[in-house]
Order: C-alpha cells, then structure tokens, then sequence
C-alpha cells in the first residue's frame, strides 16, 4: 500500500494500544512502526533498477525481519523511556503488530511480499485491493484526524480511532468477498467466448475495487477484460495481448532479465516503440487499457543498451495526460 496509508494504520494501532499511558506519541511510534518495512528504499542507490525491484517488498516484509526488529526495538524503547509506564512486552507488541499490519496489506495487492525471505523468494500476493485506494484510505484518514484533535485520553478520541480500524478492516474484508465474485463473473465470462486458457487472474484498477481487470494466459499471450460492479450486462469484451517472446531473445542471457521474469512470475509480455525494447509487466494493467486496449503498460522496463530505468513507471509514453485517464477511469467505473 502506499506511505500514507501505512502511516494512517499505524497511528491507528499505536493509539489502540499506548494512548491511554502515552497520548498522541503512540501514534507517532505506531506510524513508525508501520513504515519500518518500507526502509529497503533506502538500499535503492546501492543496486541496478532491476534489482530494486526484488529488494522492495523483500527481507523487510519477512516474518523474520519483523519478529527480529520488534524485539531489538521493545527493548532499546524500554531502555530509552524509562520512565514511561510502558514495559518492554508493550513496545515489542506495538512494533510488532505496526509491521506486521504493515506485510499483511501489502501483500493484498498485486506486486508481491516476500513474507518467507530469505528462506523462500515466494511472493505472497492476493490481489484484492490496489495500491492505492482512495475508498480504504480517506475514511480512516478523516477519522484519525478527529482522533488526533481530540484530548488525549479522552472517549472521543478513543472512539474516532475504533471507527477507523473497523471501517478500514471492513473494507478490506468487503475486497475479498467482490475477488471472489470478479473471479466467477470473468470466468463465465471467457467460458461464453469459448476462450480456452489456463489460468485466470483478477485484480482491481487504480484507486478503486469497483472496476477490475482480468487477464487469463494462452500460448501465444494474454487475454484481457474489465468489468465493473456497475456494468449492466455481465458480457466482457475480451482482447488479447501478444507476448512477443521473440523481442526478448537478444537480452535472454542477460541477469536484469532473468530478475525480471522472476518478479513478473512470467506475467509478462514485449512491446518495441522507437526501437526501444520494453518489458511490460502486466499485473499492474494498461494506462487506460478499459477504454483503448492498445494502451501503454503501467509498468514497462527498457531493454536497449544503457536505458534509463530509474522509474519503471514510464509516464512520458501515455497517449493522454493523467487527468484525461482520470476522467476515463471515473467514467469506466460507473458502468457501460
């Protein structure tokens, strides 16, 4: 999930479970708590664009990590505030459940959370809710802010905060149950096309968990549908998209590549613009792919020769400007 969502949960708990003995600084050291896992940025400058990419998400969003630092951290917090009536238990249990929270909701959406490094490279990933969405985190927000106002120690404040763990657990809830139903609406859906593949994968679109894409692979690439909860027909216009597995045969051999498929868990096909090679990684969608299925890929990586790849996050090849896919992405979500 995005930082400010992080920071929000974390305030939340640490509130939960220090407020009454230490007021508004439980949720400051709840909100560090639950950024503590996202602190692999910071290796970014040592390592390649590739790179970065398994190393975000990765040994910091493990169990092990987690359990490690949330000991080391109660007990340097025990012997740093003293005289605070918090034992060294209290703080283990507020850091541990701020970066436990922390992997948990990251692992809901699509990239991917090594909760098993170094052990395993498996990315656990549910697919449930994006990124960022705007309907998980502006109502926890509004309520933290009148939490934070409120005196401390007070039933208000109290209260607002356990209004906005429940509203934020409950819509995180409410995501699972609409997979479940995104998964059997474009299942039938591809079964009344008699479109054969071998797998299905469901995930929501940007800032939202009432428009969601599918895409389903073939032997020769992929197949791609949108559906929102407001559609008035169940019918999906399937597309497909080509791998292009030939593009990536002069780059095969070469490590970024290899660290690529691994990330992409093969959910990936080739595009060429201006003799520039990409790869695309298709979990995180198209750029306006419900209304143009020949939209650019969100995520797309530069093969050539000392390509630029500090951002994989190409927004110099959208064919519309932000606000344009914007007003599509609000227009698609209220249904066709």
């Amino acid at each position: 999930m995005d930082s400010l969502t992080h920071i929000v949960l974390g305030a939340a708990i640490g509130e939960a479970l220090l407020g009454k003995k230490i007021g508004r600084k439980a949720m400051l050291w709840g909100a560090l708590a639950d950024t503590i896992p996202d602190f692999d940025v910071f290796a970014s400058p040592c390592v390649s664009p590739a790179q970065q990419l398994l190393i975000h998400r990765g040994i910091t969003h493990s169990f092990l990590f987690i359990t490690i630092i949330s000991f080391l951290l109660g007990y340097l917090f025990s012997r740093w505030f003293k005289k605070r009536d918090v034992s060294r238990n209290q703080w283990t249990t507020l850091f541990f459940l701020g970066m436990f929270t922390h992997i948990l909701i990251d692992s809901f959406t699509g990239y991917g959370t090594g909760w098993f490094e170094p052990f395993s490279s498996y990315r656990v990933s549910f697919n449930t809710i994006f990124v960022a969405d705007l309907f998980y985190t502006i109502p926890f927000l509004i309520c933290m802010v009148i939490a934070i106002i409120a005196k401390n120690g007070s039933q208000r404040r109290r209260r607002w905060n356990k209004i906005g763990l429940i509203i934020s657990s409950s819509y995180m809830v409410l995501t699972m149950i609409n997979k479940l139903y995104m998964n059997s609406v474009m299942r039938e859906g591809l079964d009344n096309k008699h479109i054969i593949t071998s797998d299905l994968v469901t995930t929501p679109t940007p800032l939202n968990n009432i428009l969601w894409t599918a895409y389903a692979t073939d032997s020769t690439g992929f197949w791609f549908g949108y559906y929102s909860l407001f559609d008035k027909s169940k019918e999906i216009n399937y597309y497909h998209v080509n791998r292009k597995e030939n593009l990536l045969k002069p780059f095969e051999n070469e490590k970024d590549v290899k660290i690529l498929k691994q990330f992409s868990k093969g959910y990936y096909c080739m595009s060429e613009h201006d003799s520039t090679i990409f790869f695309n990684d298709i979990r995180f969608g198209q750029m306006g792919g419900w209304d143009q299925p020949d939209s650019t890929f969100v995520f797309s990586f530069k093969l050539n020769k000392n390509a630029d790849n500090t951002m994989a996050l190409n927004r110099s090849r959208f064919k519309t400007s932000f606000s344009d896919a914007f007003s599509s992405l609000v227009s698609r979500v209220k249904g066709r």
